[in-house]
């Protein structure tokens, strides 16, 4: 998942100008992880040798030519586990996770660049990255490399996320978001290429930057949209409707990132990371909230976790023994924290050059299970989570 931060905070601070004046599991985003892993699974990877928490695995992955600013990760239809990235050279790369070699030459077809990719599955079972960039969406073949159909357009054109999901009737979707004029959110049909009905509007949105997938303890499948001023929120994957208020409502904050997943004891959670929109006082960094908000019910657990940063993205998944885990990167670091908790489990782990602008979490064929991080330096880092 990327940041999407230049275009959209070059937006957001105009809107947060403004705001400060008024207001003193299949179907799951393949950036989060997979399913609990048990006690004879935890044990089989210790016996692995699974690198300690935070060792680099790897070298990092160079090619991309400007900034990195979306990874997600996913399977080609032969079990191999890849990463995916995008960025402002206008290319989708494709890398094998478990070597760390480019996997075909580089997929080039849009025009402007790209903020966001996902990775999902079609109904006949062939597993598609799909990318949002400045011009349009486009859907490529995760085995071939080759562009599917024709480009989807958005309502203004421009899509600052990308995520993918499926109904509750097994129809797999597409659910990507515009800019401040539309402050849409569309439903894109993934087999067909085709809208599914009118698009989600949240009048009190600014621009929709972030958008992940999930179900509720109920099945419902449900994503959820963060914006750049400060508010997140639950929908219906189903009929496109709020099934939440706003679950933040920092008038002057952007939503930089987002993730879903289920702690300890299976409940599903959404976690947020709220950017105040200026430091507290001149020349000062802002500290950055991480919260986590139950995904039945739209209330928070716990407290929020404070954060020294001035950019930050978060993925969600499991370390080795099961355990779930946030990981949150900016310019200072990987770092690591319990789910369950909100202690910091590890970091922040230092590598990244310049500030991290997207994060996933994946698993390698070994079952090492990993974190990506992926930046303004252009490279793509793999660490290792433990066992």
């Amino acid at each position: 998942m990327g940041s999407r931060s230049a275009p959209a905070k070059a937006i957001a601070m105009g809107a947060l100008m403004i705001v400060g004046l008024l207001n003193p599991a299949v179907g799951s985003d393949f950036r989060l992880a997979s399913g609990a892993q048990t006690g004879t699974a935890a044990a089989a990877l210790s016996r692995i040798n699974v690198p300690p928490l935070g060792t680099p695995v790897g070298k990092p992955l160079k090619g991309h030519t400007a900034r990195v600013e979306a990874v997600a990760v996913g399977k080609r239809s032969d079990g191999t586990p890849v990463i995916v990235s995008a960025g402002y050279d206008k290319t989708v790369r494709i890398w094998d996770l478990d070597t760390g070699k480019a996997l075909g030459k580089p997929l080039k077809g849009h025009k402007g660049e790209i903020y966001d990719v996902a990775v999902g599955r079609r109904s006949d079972g062939t597993p598609v990255i799909v990318s949002g960039a400045a011009d349009d969406i486009r859907i490529w073949d995760l085995n071939t490399g080759k562009p599917i159909g024709k480009p989807l357009k958005a309502r203004n054109g421009l899509v600052h996320a990308v995520t993918t999901g499926r109904r509750g009737d097994g129809t797999p979707v597409i659910i990507s978001s515009g800019d401040a004029l539309t402050r849409d959110v569309e439903i894109w049909n993934l087999d067909t290429g085709k809208l599914i009905g009118k698009p989600s509007v949240d009048p009190f949105a600014f621009t929709v930057t972030q958008l992940v997938t999930g179900r509720r303890s109920d099945g419902t499948p449900v994503f959820v949209t963060g914006a750049t001023n400060g508010r997140a929120r639950i929908w219906n994957m189903n009929t496109g409707k709020p099934l939440s208020k706003s679950l933040s409502r920092c008038g002057t904050c952007l939503v930089e990132g987002l993730a879903v997943g289920k702690r300890g004891d299976g409940t599903p959670v959404a976690v947020t990371v709220d950017i105040p929109g200026s430091p507290a006082e001149e020349g000062s960094t802002p500290k950055s909230s991480i919260r986590i908000w139950n995904l039945d019910t739209g209330k928070p657990i716990g407290e929020s976790i404070t954060a020294q940063s001035d950019t930050m993205e978060v993925a969600v998944g499991q370390r080795g023994d099961g355990s779930p885990v946030i990981v949150s990167g900016d310019g200072g670091g990987l770092s690591v924290w319990d789910l369950d908790t909100g202690a910091r489990v590890g970091g922040p782990f230092t590598g990244d050059t310049r500030a991290i602008f997207a994060l996933a979490i994946g698993k390698r064929s070994d079952g090492t299970p990993v974190a990506i991080s992926s930046g303004l330096d252009k490279t793509i880092r793999v660490w290792s989570l433990g066992s």
